[in-house]
C-alpha cells in the first residue's frame, strides 16, 4: 500500500508551526543569552565588590581621622582661670608651670545712650578714630602700628543704624551695636579689640545744619561713657611677670595655646604630660582600621581552598596590589624622626599568621613611656633639626622623608647631602632634589646639623587611602570600565533580540512557503484522486 506522505505532513490539520518555530528560535537564543547574562552577572558582582572596596577605604579614612596628631601628650590646668590646649602637636612637648593671672585682657567699650531708637537722628559729618593708650594723666599716646580711620555719614544717612553700619564696615577692629537699654531708650555700643594700646579716641566734625555727631566724641576719658577700659592680660609664670595684648597666648610655650579666662587668687599649675593610655588608644585605632581594610581586600580577592569558594575578585591583580601596598605600610620602617628608623614592632605591634595585626598593651606602654617622642612617627608628621640655630619649614611640596646632612661653609655656602643649596640671605633652599620644598633658615652662628623630615604612618595611610579614592584612581577607572561593560552587555542582549526576531520572521516565511507548497500538492493530489475515481467509474460501465 502506498504511503500518503502529503497526509503525513498533516498540513492544516494539527501541525503547530508556532511551537516548532519557538523551539527553533529558543535553541538559537538560549546559549547566547545565557553567555551574555553570565558575563553580565559576573561584572555586576565585580562592580559590587569594587564598591565594597571603595566604601571600605572611605570608612578606613574616616576611622583613622581621630588619630591625627595624637601624640599622647595631654594638656591641662589645675584650675579654671587658664585654658590649656595643644595647638601644634608637631612641636609640643611635656611641661609644667605655675601661673597667677593678675589682669584679663579687655577691649575698651564705650556706650553712647539716650536715643529713641535705631532711626533716631545722629546728624551727619565725620567721626575720626585714633587708637592708642589712655594714660593716668588722661593724656593719649597713639599706637604707631595703627592708622587713624575716618567714618563719614553723608546727607540722608544720619540715623543711629546708619552710624552703626558705617563703623562696622570701616574695617578698623571696632564693633558697633545698638542696645535697648530701657522701654524706649537705646544706646550705641562701641567695642575695640583687646589690649591697652588699642583704646579709642574719637573726634567729631559735624556738617553745617546737621548737628549731632559731637555726642559721639571721646577726646577725654569719661567714665559715664567708658564701661570697660582697655587692658592687657598680665600674669606671672614661675614668678616672671608676662603681659600680652590678648587673652589668647600662642607664643609662650611651643605648640601650646593658653587662654586667660579670669584672675586668680592663688597660683594654678598648667602642665603637659605624656599619657600612655591615650597613645595606646590611638595605636589600637590604627591597628583596627588596618585589620578591617586588609580583611576586606583578602576576602574579596582570595582563591578558594579546601572546598572554599573563590572571592568575587579572586586573583584580581589590582586588588592584590592594594593588599601588598597596605601590608608594606605595616612592615616598612618610618624614617625621618630620628637617626634610626622606627618600626611598628617597636610599639608592640605584631603580625599574626593570618596576616592581621595585634597590639600588645604591656609592650606598647613600656616602649611609649621609655620614648614618647618616638610615637610621634605613628601619628604626626614633622620636620626638625639637630640645632636650635637652624629652623626648617616647608616652602613647597612636602620633601621626601628621611635624614639629611646639612653642611655650611665659612663663606655661608651650604650643601644638603652633598648637593649645593641656593642661598638668599639667611634662607637656604634646594631644587631638583628629594628635599625640594624644604627651606632652612639660619641664625647667627648656624652650624652643620642633621635635618629630620618625617612623614607619619598616619599621613602615609591617609595619602594611600586618598589616592585610592581619587576620581582618577585605578579603582574608579576599573569601576567605570566595568559599568561600560554592563552597558555593552545590554546592547548585546538588545542586538540578540533583534537577531532572534529576524530569525523568527525567516522561519515563519519558510513555514508559510512550505505550507503553501504542501497545500498546492494536496490540491494536485485531490485533482488526481478525482480523475482516478472518474476513470474507475468509466471502466465499470
Amino acid at each position: 500500500m502506498a504511503v500518503d506522505y502529503l497526509s503525513s505532513l498533516n498540513v492544516g490539520s494539527g501541525l503547530n508551526s508556532t511551537e516548532i518555530i519557538d523551539a527553533l528560535v529558543e535553541a538559537e537564543r538560549a546559549p547566547k543569552e545565557s553567555e551574555i547574562n553570565s558575563a553580565k552577572e559576573k561584572r555586576t558582582v565585580e562592580i559590587s565588590s569594587l564598591g565594597q572596596i571603595k566604601n571600605g577605604f572611605e570608612t578606613f579614612d574616616t576611622g583613622l581621622a581621630p588619630v591625627e596628631e595624637i601624640t599622647g601628650l595631654s594638656a591641662a590646668s589645675s584650675g579654671n582661670a587658664i585654658d590649656v590646649k595643644i595647638s601644634d602637636a608637631k612641636v609640643a612637648t611635656n611641661f609644667s608651670h605655675s601661673m597667677e593671672v593678675n589682669t584679663v585682657a579687655a577691649g575698651q567699650t564705650l556706650v553712647f545712650g539716650g536715643y529713641s531708637g535705631e532711626t533716631a537722628s545722629t546728624g551727619t559729618g565725620t567721626l575720626s578714630f585714633s587708637f592708642g593708650t589712655w594714660n593716668s594723666d588722661n593724656s593719649f599716646t597713639a599706637n604707631s602700628s595703627r592708622t587713624s580711620v575716618d567714618v563719614e555719614l553723608a546727607t540722608g544717612k544720619g540715623t543711629l543704624a546708619d552710624l552703626r553700619d558705617a563703623i562696622n564696615t570701616a574695617d578698623m577692629n571696632v564693633t558697633a551695636s545698638i542696645l535697648k537699654t530701657g522701654d524706649s531708650t537705646y544706646a550705641l555700643v562701641l567695642k575695640a579689640r583687646e589690649g591697652a594700646a588699642h583704646a579709642m579716641r574719637i573726634s567729631a566734625t559735624e556738617d553745617t545744619g546737621a548737628a549731632g555727631l559731637a555726642n559721639f566724641a571721646y577726646t577725654t576719658p569719661n567714665n559715664s561713657v567708658q564701661t570697660i577700659a582697655a587692658a592687657n592680660a598680665s600674669f606671672d609664670m614661675d614668678g616672671v611677670t608676662i603681659t600680652r595684648e590678648t587673652n589668647e597666648v600662642t607664643d609662650l610655650i611651643k605648640g601650646i595655646t593658653l587662654t586667660v579666662k579670669s584672675t586668680t587668687s592663688a597660683a594654678e599649675t598648667i602642665s603637659g604630660t605624656y599619657d600612655a593610655t591615650l597613645a595606646e588608644a590611638a595605636m589600637q585605632i590604627m591597628v583596627d582600621q588596618i585589620n578591617t581594610m586588609s580583611t576586606t581586600l583578602r576576602d574579596l580577592s582570595k582563591r578558594g581552598a579546601a572546598g572554599e569558594e573563590d572571592g568575587p575578585l579572586a586573583g584580581d591583580p589590582y586588588v592584590m596590589l592594594l593588599r601588598r601596598q597596605l601590608r608594606n605600610y605595616t612592615t616598612t620602617p618610618v624614617s625621618g624622626f630620628a637617626d634610626s628608623s622606627i618600626y611598628l614592632t617597636d610599639f608592640g605591634v605584631t603580625t599574626n599568621q593570618d596576616g592581621s595585626l595585634s597590639l600588645d598593651s604591656a609592650k606598647f606602654q613600656k616602649a611609649y613611656l621609655a620614648n614618647p617622642d618616638a610615637f610621634t612617627a605613628m601619628t604626626t608628621s614633622r620636620i626638625t633639626t639637630g640645632s636650635e640655630l637652624v629652623t626648617a619649614t616647608v616652602a613647597g611640596t612636602y620633601p621626601k622623608e628621611g635624614v639629611y646632612s646639612f653642611d655650611i661653609a665659612s663663606d655661608n655656602s651650604a650643601t644638603l647631602n652633598g648637593s649645593a643649596m641656593t642661598v638668599s640671605g639667611s634662607n637656604y633652599t634646594i631644587s631638583g632634589h628629594d628635599a625640594g620644598g624644604l627651606k632652612l633658615t639660619i641664625t647667627s652662628g648656624g652650624a652643620d646639623t642633621s635635618i629630620y623630615v618625617g612623614k607619619s604612618l598616619f599621613d602615609s595611610l591617609e595619602e594611600f587611602s586618598q589616592d585610592v579614592l581619587s576620581s582618577t584612581s585605578d579603582l574608579q577607572k576599573k569601576i567605570t570600565n566595568y559599568n561600560d561593560d554592563l552597558s555593552e552587555y545590554d546592547e548585546d542582549l538588545a542586538a540578540l533580540d533583534e537577531s532572534i526576531e529576524r530569525l523568527r520572521l525567516r522561519h515563519e516565511a519558510q513555514f508559510a512557503a512550505m505550507n503553501a507548497a504542501v497545500a498546492s500538492l494536496k490540491e494536485t493530489e485531490k485533482t488526481l484522486e478525482n480523475m482516478m475515481e472518474a476513470w474507475k467509474g468509466g471502466m465499470n460501465k
